[in-house]
This record gives C-alpha cells, sequence and structure tokens, in this order.
C-alpha cells in the first residue's frame, strides 16, 4: 500500500489556546511525514510526532505536577507489524518518556543471558536507570516543571486545601500512523492527573489501555491502532484502547464502532484517536470521538503539501461526559478525501 499518514491529538484545552494546540498538532505532524518519507517505520513516526519540548501539553515538559509539586511521566508504544509494546510510568528525570517506551518496544525480541526476559514496563526508579543506561536523555526534575504547570499546581493545590477536591486535567498527548508499507503504529504520553499521588501510573503507560495497534494480517483484514485520553483509572479497567479497536475492525461503520463503545464508557471523561484502514481497498479513515467539552486534532498524508488541524467540540447545548461527539476523515484509495461527523 503507497502512501503514509499521521494524527495526533492534543487533548483537551479552552478557546482562547485553540489556535496555538492547532499550530502544535501541525508541527507534530510534519515531524512524523518527515519520518515517512525518509523511509521511516510507523512507530519511529509515531516517537517523533509524540516527542516535544512545548509547554503547552501534558507531555514531558509541561506535564501536571504530583501533589508534591513533581513531573512524574507516563507513555507507551505498540507497533502493529509486530505486535510489541513498551511502556514506562511515573518516571522521573526523563526528558522524553516516550522514548524510553520505544526502546523498550524494540528490544522485545533480544536475547538476554541466562534465559532472561527484556522488560516491556518500566516504572520509577527502575525506569530512570534504565533511559540513563541505553543513554535517553536525562534531566534535573525543575526543568521539566513549566511556568504554566506550577501555577496549576498552586492554584489547585490550594483548592484542594479548601475543599478537598482536585480537578482532572486530561490533556494525554497521542499518535496514531501508516508507514508505506501498511504498517500502523500507536503511541501516548501523559504527565497524569493533575495533583495525582506520586507513583501513580495512567492508562498512558499500560498495556491495552493507552494504546493499541494491529496490522498483524495485513491480508486476511482490516488494520487499526488507537490512542486514548482521559481519567486512566477508568479507561485502565476498560481497557479502552484495545476495545475500541477490535469493534472498529469488526464493524462495518468504523464510525459507528467508535461512537457505540465511548458512549458506554463511565464516568464519560474520556477520548479516543483512531486510524482504520482498510487493506482490500486502500480507504483510510482517521477518527476521534471525545465526551470532553472539546479535542485538539491534526493530521497529514505524506501526498499532502499540509497538514490540517481541527478542534473537536461538543455542541454548547450537550454537557460534557453525557455525550460522545465522534468525526472524521476518509481518504479513499489514498487519493481523495471526505469529513464526517
Amino acid at each position: 500500500m503507497a502512501g503514509g499518514i499521521v494524527a495526533v491529538h492534543c487533548g483537551n484545552h479552552k478557546s482562547n489556546y485553540y489556535s496555538k494546540y492547532n499550530r502544535l498538532s501541525k508541527k507534530a505532524c510534519r515531524k512524523g511525514i518527515e519520518v515517512l518519507k525518509n523511509g521511516g517505520s510507523a512507530l519511529e513516526a509515531v516517537k517523533a510526532v509524540i516527542t516535544k519540548d512545548d509547554p503547552l501539553t501534558n507531555s514531558g515538559y509541561g506535564s501536571n505536577l504530583t501533589d508534591e509539586g513533581q513531573v512524574e511521566g507516563d507513555a507507551s508504544v505498540m507497533d502493529g507489524k509486530t505486535l510489541l509494546y513498551g511502556g514506562c510510568g511515573a518516571v522521573e528525570n526523563v526528558k522524553n518518556p516516550i522514548h524510553l517506551a520505544y526502546d523498550l518496544c524494540i528490544k522485545q525480541t533480544e536475547s538476554l543471558p541466562l534465559g532472561l526476559i527484556p522488560p516491556s514496563l518500566l516504572v520509577g526508579k527502575g525506569g530512570v536507570q534504565y533511559a540513563k543506561s541505553v543513554g535517553l536523555k536525562i534531566v534535573n526534575r525543575k526543568s521539566l516543571i513549566s511556568t504554566k504547570a506550577l501555577l496549576q499546581y498552586k492554584k489547585y493545590k490550594k483548592l484542594l486545601e479548601h475543599s478537598n477536591k482536585g480537578k482532572e486535567l486530561l490533556d494525554t498527548v497521542g499518535a496514531v500512523c501508516m508507514d508505506e508499507s501498511g504498517h500502523v503504529a500507536a503511541g501516548c504520553s501523559s504527565g497524569g492527573i493533575l495533583l495525582k499521588r506520586p507513583g501513580r501510573v495512567g492508562q498512558a503507560a499500560i498495556y491495552a489501555s493507552g494504546v493499541w495497534a494491529d496490522s498483524f494480517n495485513q491480508e486476511r483484514e482490516s488494520s487499526v491502532a488507537v490512542c486514548t485520553s482521559g481519567c486512566g483509572e477508568h479507561l485502565i479497567r476498560t481497557q479502552l484502547a484495545k476495545e475500541i479497536a477490535e469493534d472498529v475492525k469488526n464493524s462495518s461503520c468504523p464510525t459507528l464502532g467508535l461512537s457505540q463503545y465511548l458512549s458506554n464508557v463511565a464516568p464519560r471523561l474520556c477520548g479516543a484517536l483512531v486510524l482504520h484502514v482498510n487493506n482490500k481497498t486502500g480507504d483510510i479513515a482517521v477518527l476521534w470521538g471525545h465526551t470532553t467539552e472539546s479535542m485538539s486534532i491534526g493530521f497529514m498524508r505524506c501526498i499532502d503539501e499540509n497538514p490540517k488541524a481541527v478542534i473537536s467540540q461538543l455542541p454548547k447545548e450537550i454537557s460534557v461526559g453525557s455525550s460522545v461527539n465522534v468525526s472524521g476523515v476518509y481518504t479513499y484509495n489514498n487519493k481523495d478525501s471526505k469529513e464526517v461527523t
């Protein structure tokens, strides 16, 4: 299958930030397309898309802070070609947790002495030690704290002390990609919810919950890649990424499959980005659904001159968490595209 495509979501945001997130989404898409045009794999493109130094998003630099005022990152990737996964959780000091997840994924097939098995998920200090051992960039903890994140931390820490209620900011960064060979991959990275307990690991790190990708049997079935966003505790219990992938793959209408599954998640503060590839016709669908107020989306094909970015919004008359908004773009045999809602 010729061509390639990348899509990214940057979380949920207030309207006064929409233009900034659209620019960030487009920049991320260009990074992924550059990898694909240079012959890179979908997994390599996913890593490139999610790698960023912008404090706008809740990933790496700029992440939400724990109730102790530190950044602890979660991330995971899955390679649809091999069905291998790598994840890390609650890691400090690692500049880009998605790099750690990627390294763990690609080393799953390495032979270790004495029959030892390569890890697929590392957390906390063990994850940081591994990252150091493979040469990933390690930074001072304070360098990951952005001004925006610190101001939010102080604000909601004070509110928590008076009301015993925190605020969940659910802006996980995720990406789904397809390379020139038609294989897909998915990845996501998150600092977790604001004021989370130290050591807490969310769905962004957990197998089948944050990401899912499957292009293993291209000759017999559709390929699909999914990344999710939302309250990690609930998405872990539902294994949302895998469940959506199975529904979309087996549905005659991928849009309907996504809508039906998200509507059954409770509490309904969640979102998903999906890449569906019909290997018989060559048709490709980039779909997104969310129950939050908004969701920032960007996408680009290798044949496109420029990426596109949109802010998907719930209708004003719909209360947050009560209904799912599903939209997408269909590409027919990698030529003509059509938006759907």
